[in-house]
């Protein structure tokens, strides 16, 4: 599950200045040291951004049980690792500029932040290392297995067009009963002690959901005294799921898997009536448009004070109940019928994903070692520490031989025990995520009608993807300069675009008009060059 982050890139005096300011962790001895049974260790130096807990924090770790299982296994694969770990959120200038300068360089660098135009260009440079023949040269069996056999998938992604690798990812599988695929959706969530509080039935079209809010908000279901119960809502972007109701894409363009398609919302049949819906919302006073722009910060505040009727999210999340300070639950919403012509869609997060960059940088000075770093890491041993923890500590097993956490709580909590897996403490740092999720074990830990809503979603149709990123081939180099150019205004406009017609500050009647400049600014090329990639990527075995 994932979050959209803006960075700006700091002058390059700061920037330099953050690099200068991040203090590694470990011995600086390039040579590397003698473990206690006597046996060399190679020196590795790694980067990356810090876990963003302020709980549970990196630099904490050696107090962990899970680092030590972790710590132990490097060792025997005979790595000494050094590593420099950013504050997250100067993690993105940080790497930017660090990598620009192309001097002295880590020898494995999580470079999650850099975009494909720019990793590209950097291996085109030759500051980042092909992976394939080192992996074929040192790699003791675990990456080729991982990548061939548990996530075949992932090389469609990951391998440019001229055959080579320059980068490793996080990977996840998430199966029901052993092998089912197991999406979860992204859908709008409303509140249901409120709609148990006022009587009022489950919404079950677009309409119902509408009149839903606004009796939340005149009857006052908060109880503050205020009609201040509100929609949280972006309708600059086609990824909040109302817009999926009416039949459309996620994005500026979006991948129809069923289908092999890409298609863009902006061509859809139920864009007109998606629009004429949102500005009812915004008449209605039912969607906030204060919030329209907010950071997460004010968004969280708003839930806090529990004013938030209905907002866009996971199907099983459960930590915004945890924000509504006098407590609450939120009930996901299977699509609601808004157009009488169109089925309405759903949105999943696949149960296949491949996310994240960790490249071998050409300053490595012991190429070997580092793929032995990501032969741990693409071990089945890994993934369990990282996913599960340690047994009798943070999970245990059930009277079938299951897996079932032992932990919950906050992440204080967890902080104060020390007991969590390894996800919470390293993943996402210079530590990839190798994640096999159990869905039985998630359906377990949510209220029933969460877990109903779920079992609906797995085999649910028609539904678009949340990210393209999964479907797509790496582009050629002219695809990525043509791509890159378009992306930027394309995306301003249609945000803005979309954002003023939900307003109404932009009239509907003009609508041949924004479509003329849409196709002007290349929604159509860029619909073509993403189409050459997902045909690419279905036929690539």
């Amino acid at each position: 599950m994932k979050k959209n982050w803006t960075n700006k890139l700091l002058p390059g005096s700061v920037a330099l200045a953050l690099v200068v300011t991040v203090s590694a962790c470990g011995s600086n001895n390039e040579e590397g040291s003698i473990s206690n049974d006597g046996q060399q260790l190679s020196k590795l130096r790694l980067l990356g951004p810090a876990n963003t807990s302020r709980f549970i924090k990196f630099d904490d770790r050696e107090k962990y049980p899970v680092w030590t299982e972790l710590d132990k296994m490097l060792t025997h694969a005979g790595l000494d690792p050094d590593y420099e770990l950013v504050p997250n959120e100067q993690y993105s200038v940080v790497i930017k500029t660090r990598m620009a300068s192309g001097s002295k360089l880590p020898d494995i660098v999580n470079i999650s932040a850099l975009d494909n135009t720019t990793v590209l260009n950097l291996a085109k440079q030759g500051a980042l290392l092909d992976l394939n023949p080192l992996i074929e040269k040192y790699s003791n069996g675990n990456i080729k297995k991982m990548y061939d056999e548990e996530f075949p998938f992932a090389k469609k992604t990951t391998t440019s067009p001229d055959g080579k690798m320059y980068w490793f990812s996080s990977l996840h599988k998430k199966l029901y009963q052993d092998k089912q695929p197991a999406p979860v959706s992204l859908t709008m969530l409303i509140r249901k002690d409120w709609l148990d509080k006022l009587n009022l039935p489950v919404p079950a079209t677009a309409e119902e959901y509408l009149q839903t809010l606004k009796i939340m908000r005149d009857k006052d279901a908060n109880g503050n005294g205020q009609k201040d119960e509100v929609l949280l809502y972006n309708p600059g972007a086609f990824s909040e799921s109302i817009a999926q109701w009416f039949g459309l894409g996620t994005g500026i363009t979006a991948v129809d898997v069923e289908n092999k398609k890409i298609v863009s919302p902006w061509y859809q049949d139920g864009v007109q009536d998606y629009f004429k819906y949102l500005q009812r919302m915004v008449k209605e006073g039912v969607l906030d448009t204060n919030l329209i722009a907010a950071n997460s910060e004010q968004t969280q505040q708003k839930m806090i004070e529990n004013k938030i009727s209905s907002f866009n999210n996971y199907n099983l999340e459960m930590w915004s109940e945890l924000n509504v300070q006098s407590g609450g639950s939120y009930l996901p919403l299977m699509p609601l019928k808004a157009v009488d012509s169109i089925t309405p869609a759903i949105q999943i997060e696949p149960p296949y994903l491949v996310w994240e960059k960790y490249a071998i940088t050409k300053d490595a000075k012991d190429v070997e070692a580092a793929i032995k770093f990501f032969d741990v890491v693409y071990s089945k041993e890994y993934a369990d520490l990282l996913y599960w923890g340690i047994k009798d500590q943070t999970y245990n097993l059930d009277a079938n031989g299951a897996k079932t956490f032992m932990n919950n709580g906050s992440d204080q909590e967890l902080a104060d025990k020390k007991q969590v897996q390894g996800a919470l403490l390293f993943g996402g740092t210079v530590f990839p995520r190798i994640q096999f999720p159990n869905l039985e074990f998630e359906l377990s830990r949510v209220p029933q009608q969460k877990a109903d809503n779920e079992m609906k979603v797995l085999t649910y149709k028609p539904y678009y993807v949340s990210s393209n990123d999964n479907y797509l081939s790496i582009p050629d180099e002219k695809q990525l300069e043509t791509k890159t150019k378009l992306l930027t205004n394309l995306t301003t406009y249609s945000t803005e675009l979309a954002t003023k017609l939900a307003l109404g500050q932009s009239s509907l009647d003009d609508w041949d008009k924004y479509i003329a400049e849409l196709k002007k600014l290349g929604l159509d090329q860029l619909i073509e060059i993403e189409q050459q990639l997902l045909d690419r990527y279905n036929s690539i075995d």
